[in-house]
Formats: structure tokens, sequence, C-alpha cells
């Protein structure tokens, strides 16, 4: 909209209104002497602006009275005659035209002289060059106009005097000056299992500093009958955030955690202690699950001499386990050799110092899962997944985060996880392309390519049972074929793949249009308060990315263009789509 500004002339064809503010042309600056700014009085709260007092000049056919609006920051009085100031601040008229018209109406606003952020967590004072030729602001005046303007919380004294000084010195260098700061929330600390005993490096953890520690996990820490091993720090409640217009913000309390004690471990309420009941080894599941179990060492291979190996306690194999014999454990579980085309599961973690092997391979944990490589194999763990060399043409799907070497490679195969991934390679010069996700729940994704298996089943019979059909009976039967496809289609979308959220993103009805399943859009991507942070979410790959390659963070999907190197993947603030940036 093209505005004027008003320059105080009286038109022959309307009424104006008499303006109750002074306006001067102050120069822009000594280099400049011909140049001159209009610049206004300071006005105070309620002050009139405009006015139509003159009743020499009643409207007649020729002349009518002048048009005006209240724009931002004023309002009319009560018999219209008059426009005043909403807040204290710096008046502005501008002639704005009307549509169609060749008249232009007269449109009044405030510029304020607090100025507040967005989230209302700083306030500032305007300052006008002339200002200075008015009647000088005391401390008082301003702290009075400041709680007039709703600014009662983190007032800063000090600025005060140096508003004083600016006006007094004419400092024009300075037209804007923070003097009220919020005080922000304080978010509560989780609470966590302070360890009274050296457990070693966790392989895979996430440092402060943003590197992966890959030293190699410590396992079958012994401790003694009645030894502390853990003491509960509880969670805080943190501190509640104010705005200067003194609203409350709420702060996000610490968590709790729920824990959970095995076998020859004991947990005390009162003295918030978890203790050894016995003699013998520690496990650690997920930082809150501890057992205290006996320790097995099996010197050799699992093969017939041994047979199958099903324990509660925490095992040590030596040597490989071979096809067909299956090894299950109550506590940590440490294979010194490889497993070939069996099956391995642990209550706990489990270490392979050598590899996975074979199409029938299949190993799982409550814990987290630390392997060297594994080829055709298959892994599912709660935990976080540690890979040191190579996943080539396999499945893997964990709770918590995956985590490569740099040097690693993924080749074909998919990888699945609740938390962040971070690997070397993914993919190959003509190997099939790779998927990796993150931020997605396994057994989701599971589903949501199961319905999409039996939807594409569903259309073919539907082709098959129509051939029957002629005219208006095959219209009849097609129609009623094809609404359970629709609302299998509906109910596929509604999937939400973000861990801790609900596991469909809204209802049927709320789902106005059936999309691609590459490009799901839910309502709600992230809303139950337990949910991860899915902007957080990254998929690190330190080398080369080939094109093809299929990548999922949450709802989202991207298929690789281009084969590039160093880049890290992640939503945007809308997380609508999938970004790609350098990873450092």
């Amino acid at each position: 909209m093209n505005t004027t500004p008003y320059t105080g002339f009286v038109s022959l064809e309307y009424i104006e209104p008499t303006i109750c503010f002074t306006t001067e042309k102050c120069k822009i600056d000594e280099n400049y002497p011909m140049e001159k700014l209009p610049v206004t009085e300071l006005v105070n709260e309620d002050q009139p602006l405009v006015e139509f007092t003159d009743t020499n000049f009643p409207e007649t056919g020729t002349l009518l009275q002048r048009s005006v609006i209240a724009g931002a920051n004023t309002y009319f009085s009560e018999d219209d005659n008059q426009v005043l100031a909403e807040v204290a601040g710096y008046p502005r008229i501008v002639f704005c035209p009307v549509q169609d018209s060749e008249e232009k109406v007269l449109e009044v606003s405030i510029e304020p002289l607090f100025h507040l952020s967005d989230d209302r967590m700083e306030a500032s004072i305007i300052i006008k060059p002339l200002l200075y030729n008015y009647t000088m602001l005391s401390s008082e005046d301003l702290y009075h106009m400041l709680t007039s303007a709703g600014i009662v919380s983190g007032i800063e004294y000090k600025q005060l005097n140096l508003i004083k000084k600016c006006i007094r010195e004419k400092l024009t260098d300075l037209d804007q000056i923070v003097l009220a700061r919020g005080r922000e929330t304080i978010a509560g600390t989780d609470a966590y299992l302070r360890f009274e005993l050296e457990i070693g490096p966790i392989a895979g953890e996430l440092l402060q500093d943003g590197s992966i520690d890959f030293r190699e996990r410590k396992i079958m820490v012994p401790v003694s009958a009645g030894q502390v091993i853990a003491t509960h720090i509880l969670a805080t409640r943190g501190r509640p955030g104010v705005t200067v217009l003194g609203e409350r913000l709420k702060q996000r309390p610490g968590q709790d955690i729920e824990i959970k004690t095995l076998e020859d471990a004991i947990y005390s309420s009162d003295k918030q202690q978890v203790s050894a009941t016995s003699d013998g080894v520690l496990s650690v599941v997920q930082d809150s699950v501890i057992k205290v179990c006996s320790k097995q060492e099996i010197p050799g291979d699992i093969d017939y001499s041994t047979g199958n190996i099903e324990s509660r306690n925490s095992v040590i194999i030596h040597g490989s386990v071979f096809p067909g014999f299956r090894v299950k454990t109550g506590g940590d579980l440490e294979i010194r050799g490889s497993v070939m085309s069996t099956q391995i599961s642990c209550l706990s973690n489990i270490v392979i110092k050598g590899g996975i092997i074979g199409s029938k391979s299949w190993v799982s944990a409550t814990g987290d899962i630390d392997i060297n490589f594994i080829e055709k194999g298959e892994i599912h763990c709660e935990g976080n997944c540690v890979i040191r060399k190579q996943c080539y043409y396999s499945h893997i799907s964990s709770g918590g985060s995956i985590r490569c070497k740099e040097l690693s490679a993924i080749i074909g195969g998919e990888l699945i996880s609740e938390g962040c991934v971070s690997i070397g390679d993914a993919g190959a010069s003509g190997a099939d392309p790779a998927f990796i996700a993150a931020g997605v729940v396994a057994e989701r994704l599971y589903q949501s390519r199961k319905l999409e298996l039996q939807l594409k089943e569903h259309e073919v019979s539907i082709i098959q049972r129509v051939k029957g059909y002629t005219g208006v009976a095959r219209t009849k039967k097609l129609r009623s074929l094809k609404g359970g496809i629709e609302e299998m289609k509906l109910q596929h979308l509604r999937i939400n793949m973000i861990p801790g959220t609900g596991h469909y993103s809204h209802s049927i009805e709320e789902t106005d249009a059936v999309r691609p399943a590459t490009q799901i859009t839910t309502q709600n991507d992230q809303t139950d308060t337990e949910s991860v942070d899915i902007g957080s979410i990254t998929i690190d790959i330190h080398g080369t990315v080939f094109a093809g390659t299929l990548l999922q963070i949450g709802n989202r999907t991207l298929t690789v263009e281009h084969t590039t190197s160093g880049r890290k993947f992640k939503l945007d603030d809308t997380k609508s789509h999938i970004l790609a940036m350098p990873l450092r």
C-alpha cells in the first residue's frame, strides 16, 4: 500500500482534523546539512493525536470531513472525534489511498516508546532525536511509564541513568537501549545412577565434546557382597522463568528413572542406593537395570562338544559359536570369536570380538551390542549398537543409537535406529542402495511395510474379482472394494514413526487426502512429552554417501541423488524436509 506522510496542509475539498502534537524536521547528519528527517514529539498514553474541533466548516455536498483510520496502538474516542494514543510513543500520520477511489484517508499510528522482543524477554526504550528538545525524563517518570506499559519484571535501574545521560548529552549513536530483561527458565536435571565403582567405558557413547567413545566396553566387572554399586541421584525441578511483563514461564522438570535390580542386586529406596547381595559380576543395561550374577567361562567354541548354552549368568565364550548352536544368557555375553548362522539372545549386553556371518545369524540383546562386522545377518537391540568395521547386506534395528567407526562401510541392507546414526561410508559402487533410518521405531516401520504389501495384494485381488462382473454390477462391486483400499491407505499414512509419540498421528476422519507413502505428512510430528526431540536427530556420514541411498528421519524420507562426502542429515525447522549440510 502506498502511503504519503502528512504535511499539515489544509485541503479545500475536505474538513481536515487538528493535529495535537508537534512535528519538526531534524538534520540527518552534519555531513548532509540539506537533508532533514521529520520527527515528532513524545506523547503519553491516552493523549489526543488528532481531533475534529472546528465547527465553522460543516459538511456540505462538496466539503466532506476527512476519513481517519486509528492505526497501530491508537483508538477512537467515544464520540469518534478524536484519535488517542494507546501507549506512550511517537505518533505518525500518513495518507493512505482508498481502493478504486481518488480519496485518501488519514491513518494515525504510534511507534511505542518501549519495544518488546517477540518472546517478551527483553524490553528496550526507543529514543528519537526530537525528544532532546523537551522536558527531560527523570528516572521516576520512566519507571512510571514502564509500569504503565506493563513492564514490571527484570528492570535494570542502571539503564535508567544511562537513558537520562543519552537524553541530556544528546548521544545519537544510541537510539535503542535495553532496560529490562526477563528471567530465563532453567530446566530440571534428569535423575541418573552415579556408579560408585569403575564400570569402564560404554562403547558408542556420545561424549560432551560431540565425539564418540569407541573404546572397548568393559564388562564382567567384579563386585562383592554388600558393596554399594550405584547411588540414585534424584531429578531436580528446575526454575521457572518470568517475562518482562511478569508472565510466569513453566520450566521443564527433570524426569525420574525407574531402577530395576535383578538376580543378586537390591535397591534401597531409603538410602537411594543399589547394592550387591552376593559376590559376582555386574551387568548394567541401559543405565537403569542392574544385575549381579555369577560369571561362567567357556574355554573354546560352542559346538557338539558343548551343545547349546542357556545361562542366567554372565558368560564369556573364548571361541566361536558354530552353525545350529544357540546361546542364551541373562547377564552380559562376550564372544571372543565369531557367530556363524545361529541365534544369540541376551537379557543384558553383548560384545562380539569377531563377526556375525550368515543369513541365518540372528543376535538380540536387551542392552547394547558391540560387534566387529556383520555379513548378511540380523541384529535387534534395545540399547546402542556399535559396528567397528563393516555391515554387509544386513538388517539392524536399535532402540538407542547406531554408531559406526569413521572408516566403516555400510553396503546394502538397512540400519534403523530410534536415536541417531553415525557411519563411515554409505553404499558402494555397483551395490544395492542402503536404507538408513534415524528417529524411527522399527516395529512401526515394519507394520507400515506390511500394510503397503497388503495394499498391493488387495489391488491385484480387486482386479481379479471384478472380472466376472459387467455394467452397473461391475461398477458397484468396484466401488465397494475400493472403499476398503482407501481405509487401508489412510491407516498406512497415519502410522507415526517417531519414538515416544502415539502410534498413529491423527484419526482417519482428520486425514483430508491420500499422499504418497514416501512423503508422509502428519499433523503432529511430535506432541508427546516423552517423545524424542526429532529436531536433534541426525544421520552423520563421515565418509562417502552414494547416490540412491535412502534416508529416513522420523516421518520424512530422502533419496540421495548425487554421491557426496562428509554430510550431516537432519530435519529443517518445519520438520517437513531432510536437509544435507557439511558435517564439520
